[in-house]
This record gives structure tokens, C-alpha cells and sequence, in this order.
């Protein structure tokens, strides 16, 4: 695991010793995703390349990066693992003959694939997570490619003349040209989410690559015609491949889904360095660790948090999963002086705006893991893939009950809640406001796409938070998330895997996980998983109100029902309790009308009343107050930032 960047420009690089000395500064910001070593490497003709490592495979001087092909045409810098690397090793081998290889890194295996057969079949090949930067000297080209589900990150943009690339933000920052105005739609975005979904940045001058395609810039393009990432491989397509099977009556058996999770996680269990497990105690987490122990020569190190308040406590749950699978377990219990150190390193880590509170617990499991550990498995990816939230099952059973009732019982069960919509929010507050509108969509449409994006926004009208008002568009709407086919819980599960999978759980732990330089690999995310689990029915993985029915079938071969069986907590924090006891201070001084309007940016009448409905009115917790309050810490952290980042550098 690693951090990558880079810049190309249309001409010759003017000066190049400049040009190396700016890389460095920039892949200087990436120091925490590679502690273990770092390289620059420039060309002439226009391209600059820069790497930090994390050593996990061949931690010999052979995988050193950036790493140019045996035939000297490409030069290439990755983060991440390719999982398959020895497959493709031995087809390179077949194909060429003796090969004179430098060591035994997936790195020179996918650099002298793309030397072989080019960048996209050798993509195409590559099981793993990855983000890849590629120049192709003869050509003069630069490619992108992100592996399919976008685990790895990589973030590109125009700065001056320049194309930048790079595993985060801050990479960015130091180049001269780089643009800091704040995009208000990913703002408006994110007070909606909590997060910034799809291609979006909170910079209007930066894009994410999407998962899953590839980017080519040639000699011609400029910043007035930017190239457009295109699909090697496609969520939609997989998934309307599935449900084309499930009609074809071609559906898995569970048998067949645990063989290709044993592969999955064997294969994710190779590395020259400690490798342990995230165990919660839930489902994906136990199955994950239950199917390591079992192919360990040692005891698996496992590792859990724990809150002092009960009802956010999962840390028992694990250990009486770890007593029975034999791990090595570890728990640390939050402790006020964790949380607020965490929260105050939180804008640094992130680089933009994130509001999942889950990033404070995963932060501080990644520190613990990390003083074992390099490498840890983690279960994430079995909720969006195997119907796992509860609101899957309650959506699906609101509109079974809302299709049984007469159209005119509709018409008017929908008016009352609406009705009572706006006496719930006067009187109980934003929340209570929010469960009226849910219902009354739901009786009045019954469009589960509307519904559901209702239920996972913490605010309704975001664009009523930003001074420039307006109606913010609504991201889950995008035909980009929209299954458009089958049922309630197969559009539910393509959108929060196709936005909040990729967009905040993913991106979460890779921020939280690489700021401890700690490597996290994810068995359920094997692409051929992804694949197999739109196989299944939705019926088949959701019933009577449980979901992930054939993962927990498969864990019930390993872990009695009794340790695992029970309703899914989740892995968030209790920040409304803190917010009225530790975070308090911290708090208050963000949501002042002074720094709320420091920046010109945000509605402060609207945003004080929601802190003082929940701190004064006793009207009860909202979560876009976190979200306010994210915005408004990453904010105040880039005033910084920005200044220390713009320093005059030598393009």
C-alpha cells in the first residue's frame, strides 16, 4: 500500500531539476501511506512521477517505484496489491519465455503486463485494489486506471498547464497553479450525505476517477478538452448480468459462494509482513476471521473497539467470537482523551469534508492494528452486497404493506403525514420532521429510489444550509446510482454500493487506515464476489426481516448462532453524548455565528438554529450538525493549510 503522484504538461518540462524538486514536495505529503521508502522519476518530454511505499510484498530494493518496464517504454507508480499477480506472472511467462525478473513485487508483474499486452488488457486481468499511474514514453500518454470497485483513491485535475494525479488532495496542494475555490454543488452534496458522492470534489478543480476505468491524456488535450475516464468494467453491466441469470434460473449456491470466499480471502492473506483482522463480532467480520484462522499456521491477531456506552458497545460481542474462532484478540475502550485527539487530527486525515462518525472508532482500531500488524482483513462489503441494513428490509416490507392498501387510504394516510409534518419539526424538531415527510413519500409514490435516498440524507433540503439557497440537486437521483430495474432491495443495494460504499466506507478506511500506515484488504470486495452476489435473489439474501442470509449460513458452519445472531448495531460513534460532554467546546467555537460566517459560504441563521434546536430546545439530535460541523473543522484547517501549501515552487 502506497501513495502516488504526478503531473504532465503538454510541452517539454522546462526546467527539469525544478520539476523533480516539486514531485518530491508533493509525494512528501503522502510520507504516512509510505514510511518505507520514496522515489521521484521525471522525463523530459513533459511527465514527472512521484511514490512513498509501504513495503508488503518484496520488501527488497526491487520494488522500488516509480518502476519503469524492462523495456524501458513505461513508466509506472501503483497503490495497492494486485491479489492475482502470480497468475499473471506465469501467463507473462508462458507468453514470452524466460523471463530476467528483478524481484518479486506485483509491481514489476503488472508494469511488464501493460508492456505486453497494454494498459487496459492488462487491467482487465488485475484482481485487486488499485490506483495506477502510467506514462508511455513513445506515445507521450498518460494513463489513470483505478481498480473496478475504487477501494484505492486517485484524484486528478488541471493546475495552470499542468494534469495532476494523486492518491489525495494534499498531494495536490503543493503545485503552484493548484485552485482551492470550493465546489458549493459537492458541498451542497455533502451536507445531504455526509460525504461527496460520484466524480465530485469539494475543490471545483479536482475530479475522482471513478472505479473501474481508466483515464488517457494525450499530448493535445488541455484543461479546455479534458479526457474522459472510460469503463473496463461496469456495476450496472454486473448487475444486469446477474439478474439476467436469476432469471435464466442460473442462481449460486451458497456452497459455491463459500469456496470463492476462502479463495478471496487466502489470496488476500499473502504478504512479507504481520497480517491480522477487524473483528466486530457481526457477521462479515466473523466470517472473514473464522476463515483466516482456519487457514493460519498461527493464531490470527484480531482487533476490536470499545465505547463506555452500552448501547454502542460491540466490543464483548467480539470477544466471545474471537474466544471461539482462537484468535489473538486486543481490544481498546475510547477513552475521552482518544476521542479528542482524534477529532482534531480528523480535517488533516481527510482532506475534505466527511462526516461519518464511524471515522473516529476505525481511525483509532487502525492505530491499534497498526502496532502489530501491516496488513489487516477487514469485512466491509457484505451489508451493501448481501442486503444487510435494516432499512433494506423495512423499505421492502413499508411497500408491500403501502401496495396492500386502497389507492384512496393512500391518497389520505399520505396528506396526514405530510400534514403533520411541519407541527413535528416546530415542536420535536428536524428529526421527528423528517420521519413525517419519509412516510408521507412513501404512501403517496412508493418509488423506492426516492424513499431510500430520503432515509440515508441527514437533510432533506441542503440547499436551505448554503447562503446562496436554491434547491441543491439530489446525487442519489443521478441515473450514475439508479439501478432503474427489479425490486426495492436490488436498487437499494446497487445504489449504496455504487455511492456510499465506494464514496464513505471505502474512503474512510482507506483514510484511516493509511494514516497509521496500515494496509486494509477487504475478501467480500473481490471483484468475483461482487459479481456472484448479483446471482443471488434479492429473496435469497433478504427474508422476514433479516438480511445476508447466505453469509450468515456459511458462518454458521464456523461460529455457533448464538455469538453472532443478533440485531446489527453498526460501527458508529455516540457523538451525541460526547457533543454534550467532551466535544462541547470544540463544538460551540465551529458553530458560533462568527465561524460560520467566516467563510461565506453557509446560511448561519439556518445552521445556529439546528445547533441550538439540539443544545438549547432540547428538540433532539440531528445529524447534519456534524456534518455542519466537518465542513466547518476541515474548513478552519485549510486556512492553514492553504497557506503553508502555496509557497512559492518552481514549476
Amino acid at each position: 500500500m502506497c501513495g502516488i503522484v504526478g503531473f504532465v504538461r503538454a510541452g517539454d518540462l522546462p526546467d527539469e531539476a525544478s520539476a523533480r524538486d516539486l514531485v518530491a514536495r508533493m509525494s512528501d505529503r503522502l510520507l504516512h501511506r509510505g514510511p518505507d521508502d520514496g522515489g521521484c522519476w521525471t522525463d523530459p518530454a513533459g511527465a514527472a512521477l512521484g511514490f512513498r511505499r509501504l513495503s508488503i510484498i518484496d520488501l527488497s530494493p526491487a520494488g522500488h517505484q516509480p518502476m519503469l518496464s524492462a523495456d524501458g517504454r513505461y513508466a509506472m507508480v501503483m497503490n495497492g496489491e494486485i491479489y492475482n499477480f502470480g497468475d499473471i506472472r506465469a501467463e507473462i511467462e508462458q507468453a514470452r519465455g524466460a523471463v530476467a525478473w528483478r524481484g518479486h513485487s506485483d509491481t514489476e508483474v503488472l508494469v511488464e503486463a501493460i508492456a505486453l499486452w497494454g494498459v487496459e488488457p492488462a487491467v482487465r486481468r488485475a484482481n485487486g485494489m488499485f490506483a495506477i499511474g502510467v506514462w508511455d514514453r513513445r506515445e507521450r500518454a498518460l494513463f489513470l486506471a483505478r481498480d473496478r470497485i475504487g477501494k484505492k483513491p486517485l484524484y486528478y485535475g488541471w493546475a495552470g498547464e499542468c494534469f495532476l494525479f494523486g492518491s489525495e488532495l494534499k498531494a495536490l496542494w503543493p503545485h503552484p497553479d493548484f485552485d482551492f475555490s470550493v465546489s458549493t454543488e459537492a458541498l451542497g452534496d455533502f451536507l445531504q450525505l455526509g460525504y461527496v458522492p460520484g466524480e465530485r470534489t469539494i475543490f471545483a478543480s479536482v475530479s475522482k476517477l471513478p472505479g473501474g476505468t481508466i483515464l488517457r491524456l494525450d499530448p493535445s488535450a488541455s484543461r479546455h478538452a479534458p479526457p474522459r475516464p472510460v469503463p473496463y468494467w461496469s456495476l450496472r453491466q454486473v448487475a444486469a448480468a446477474g439478474l439476467d441469470a436469476q432469471a435464466g434460473g442460473k442462481v449460486p449456491d451458497e456452497a459455491e459462494l463459500e469456496a470463492l470466499l476462502r479463495d478471496a480471502v487466502a489470496r488476500r492473506m499473502v504478504a512479507d509482513v504481520p497480517v491480522g483482522a477487524f473483528l466486530s463480532g457481526g457477521i462479515d467480520s466473523s466470517l472473514v476471521t473464522a476463515m483466516m484462522a482456519e487457514g493460519a499456521a498461527e493464531p490470527v491477531r484480531s482487533f476490536s473497539i470499545g465505547f463506555g456506552v452500552p448501547e454502542w458497545n460491540e466490543a464483548e460481542h467480539a470477544k466471545g467470537v474471537a474466544r471461539h474462532i482462537g484468535t489473538r484478540h486486543e481490544e481498546l475502550y475510547v477513552s475521552p482523551a482518544d476521542l479528542v485527539a482524534v477529532v482534531e487530527d480528523l480535517p488533516a486525515i481527510l482532506d475534505e469534508p466527511f462526516a461519518d462518525d464511524s471515522m473516529i472508532p476505525t481511525t483509532l482500531l487502525c492505530r491499534l492494528a497498526r502496532r502489530q500488524v501491516t496488513v489487516a482483513l477487514s469485512g466491509d462489503g457484505g451489508d451493501e452486497l448481501f442486503a444487510g441494513y435494516a432499512r433494506y428490509a423495512a423499505v421492502d416490507q413499508w411497500l408491500s404493506r403501502r401496495n396492500a392498501m386502497p389507492a384512496l387510504g393512500r391518497v389520505l394516510a399520505s396528506g396526514l403525514a405530510r400534514g403533520l409534518a411541519g407541527p413535528a419539526g416546530r415542536f420535536s424538531g428536524a428529526r421527528m420532521q423528517r420521519r413525517f415527510l419519509l412516510l408521507g413519500s412513501l404512501l403517496h409514490h412508493g418509488d423506492p429510489d426516492r424513499v431510500h435516498e430520503m432515509l440515508v440524507s441527514q437533510h432533506l433540503q441542503p440547499g436551505a444550509l448554503l447562503l446562496a439557497g436554491g434547491d441543491a440537486k439530489r446525487p442519489l437521483t443521478d441515473g450514475t446510482f439508479n439501478l432503474g430495474r427489479s425490486n426495492a432491495i436490488d436498487r437499494m443495494t446497487f445504489t449504496d454500493t455504487a455511492s456510499y460504499l465506494v464514496d464513505d466506507i471505502l474512503a474512510k478506511v482507506d483514510r484511516a487506515s493509511m494514516s497509521a500506515s496500515l494496509e486494509v484488504r477487504c475478501p467480500l470486495l473481490d471483484y468475483r464476489v461482487i459479481e456472484m452476489s448479483w446471482r443471488f435473489p434479492a429473496a435469497a439474501k433478504c427474508r422476514n426481516g433479516t438480511g445476508k442470509l447466505p453469509l450468515r449460513n456459511i458462518l454458521y458452519r464456523h461460529v455457533p448462532r448464538a455469538l453472532v445472531d443478533r440485531p446489527k448495531m453498526g460501527f458508529g460513534a455516540p457523538v451525541e453524548v460526547w457533543l454534550t460532554n467532551e466535544l462541547r467546546g470544540w463544538a460551540e467555537a465551529l458553530m458560533s455565528r462568527d465561524a460560520l460566517g467566516r467563510h461565506g459560504l453557509l446560511n448561519v441563521e439556518a445552521c445556529r438554529a439546528l445547533w441550538e434546536d439540539f443544545t438549547q430546545r432540547g428538540r433532539g439530535w440531528n445529524r447534519v450538525i456534524w456534518n455542519i460541523l466537518m465542513f466547518q473543522a476541515w474548513h478552519q484547517s485549510m486556512q492553514l493549510r492553504e497557506t503553508r501549501s502555496m509557497e512559492p515552487i518552481a514549476a
